[in-house]
Parts: C-alpha cells; sequence; structure tokens
C-alpha cells in the first residue's frame, strides 16, 4: 500500500474492516522511502500484492456484482375500424394498413419512453384482481445508482464538459453512447466545430451518429428527439453493453388481428408487448442535466 502524500510504501498483513488496517512487522517503510508519519486524510492506495517464494496460494478475495431487477411491463396499443370505414377508397393505402403503421410505432414509442423514464412498480390495485407491473428505466436506474450526475444549470462549455466526460469514463468501456437533447446537441455542435465526425446510418443504432474522440474515450452522439421541453437539456452517457431489451416468453411484439366482439361491424386489431429493461452496473453511466441554450 502507498501512501499518495509521503510517498511511502507499507506491507499489509490484514484488513480487519473497513476501517482498520494491521501492517505487518517490518512492513513500514516497505521500499527505498523511510516511514514517514501518517496524517489524517492522507490517500492510500493498493499497488499490487508481494508474495515470499515457495509460498502457498493467497485468500480468496473477490467482489460479486449486486443483483438487480426490473419487472416486465404490458403495452397494448389498439387499432379500429368500423367495416364501413376498412372497405372504403381512400387516397393511399387502405386505411387498416396505414393505421397499422401509425399505431405501430406509436407502440414502439411507448416503450422506448417508459426504458427512459419509467420507475419499477408492483401494483394491486386493479380492477381485474390482477397485478399491474411498470418497468424501469434508465433515469431511474442513474439517480438511484452510483451514477455520475452533473447538473449544469447553465450553458455548457468545452471545460464543463471535460469535467463531465473525466468522470463519467472512471469506469466501464472507453466506448459509449451520449444520447442527448437538442440543446445539449447545440453546445457540443458550437464548441467542438471540427472534430466532430459524422456517420450516417450506423448500422447497430440504425440513426445518425456524430463520433466525438476525446482523451478519455470515443463518443457515439446521437440526438433523440423524445429529449424536449423540460428534457432538451439532457444527455445520458451510456455504456451499452450493460443494458439489454427483455421480454417474457412468447410476448414480445406481435399483432393480434380481429380481437373484436363477434356482433360488431368492424375489426379491432392490437400490438401487444411485454417487456422490460435490464440495468447493470451503475457505475459506468452518466447523465448530464439542466444545460441552458
Amino acid at each position: 500500500m502507498r501512501n499518495a502524500r509521503t510517498g511511502e510504501n507499507m506491507l499489509v498483513a490484514t484488513v480487519a474492516g473497513a476501517t482498520t488496517i494491521t501492517i505487518a512487522t517490518g512492513g513500514r517503510g516497505f521500499g527505498t522511502t523511510a516511514e514517514v508519519a501518517i496524517a489524517d486524510g492522507d490517500g492510500l492506495f493498493i499497488i499490487g500484492n508481494v508474495n515470499e517464494e515457495g509460498g502457498v496460494a493467497r485468500q480468496v478475495n473477490q467482489t460479486r456484482s449486486t443483483p438487480q431487477t426490473n419487472y416486465c411491463q404490458i403495452f397494448r396499443t389498439t387499432i379500429s375500424l368500423t367495416d364501413s370505414e376498412k372497405n372504403s377508397d381512400v387516397y393511399g393505402p387502405k386505411d387498416l394498413v396505414y393505421q397499422r403503421a401509425k399505431l405501430g410505432t406509436q407502440h414502439a414509442l411507448d416503450i422506448e419512453k417508459a426504458f427512459w423514464f419509467g420507475e419499477k412498480k408492483y401494483d394491486t390495485s386493479g380492477t381485474q384482481g390482477h397485478p399491474r407491473r411498470a418497468t424501469g428505466g434508465i433515469l431511474e436506474f442513474i439517480n438511484s445508482g452510483n451514477s455520475y450526475i452533473q447538473s449544469q444549470d447553465g450553458m455548457l462549455t468545452r471545460p464543463d464538459f471535460n469535467v463531465f466526460l473525466r468522470e463519467a469514463f472512471t469506469y466501464g468501456n472507453t466506448t459509449k453512447v451520449l444520447f442527448a437533447g437538442g440543446v445539449v446537441i447545440q453546445a457540443i455542435n458550437e464548441f467542438a466545430a471540427g472534430q466532430l465526425q459524422t456517420q450516417p446510418l450506423i448500422s447497430t443504432y440504425g440513426v445518425q451518429v456524430s463520433k466525438y474522440v476525446t482523451s478519455f474515450g470515443i463518443i457515439n452522439i446521437v440526438h433523440n428527439p423524445l429529449f424536449v421541453e423540460d428534457y432538451a437539456g439532457y444527455a445520458f452517457l451510456l455504456d451499452m453493453e450493460c443494458f439489454r431489451y427483455r421480454y417474457l416468453n412468447n410476448r414480445d411484439t406481435h399483432l393480434k388481428m380481429n380481437i373484436q366482439q363477434n356482433d360488431l361491424d368492424g375489426q379491432a386489431d392490437e400490438y401487444l408487448t411485454e417487456c422490460g429493461l435490464e440495468r447493470r452496473q451503475a457505475s459506468r453511466h452518466a447523465l448530464l442535466k439542466g444545460v441552458e441554450g
């Protein structure tokens, strides 16, 4: 172990608890720097382990991931047309085809908004006697975990953004994705002119991505049109391997057709999905909020 202030290395015998360390006999000044009195507040850093020749295996000491839980939420979007509407001639595609496409997009948007802003909830107050489950989203995960959060509360400058990146890249991969609102994108465009590399239609995300290369790591910047009004000044820097789309068996998005009552003069279809968001390792993600234009 090393004292950063004095430069002294020490040989630790045992770690008795969160606040107690026992130094081995003769373990002070374990190197070329002599023993120096330790002051309150000195930073102590583990620099490795040293073992005698012919020794036995070291004591097992390893970390475990903290279990994370979330729920699958049922999303339903209904399409309903009378038979008169369904069989009328209209300009363009038949109305049923148009409504399926339009409401299919809305169904996907509902899921995405829940993945950003949803909060985990198990509710038993339903009128049918069955539970309702809401899936927790990314904002809830970051607010309740060990993520770095920077409240800007004003204009975003290059130095401010560098502070954010320094902290945000402390853990995890050196390539991350920044999902940002328009106000944040505007600020980055202004101070990073000439440093952004636009890569249209990246196959991984299916959207236009701008690459921003820094000494901390590579940022793939994505403008999220859902971040508007109160969320236009938000940006989430995410390590994407920590998130996964999850769905209940046989309950991924599908279109149920002709679910109307038998005597209805019309047709009702429904998009149904029962899915949730897997979220892991909050310390690998960061949130920038309160950026003003």
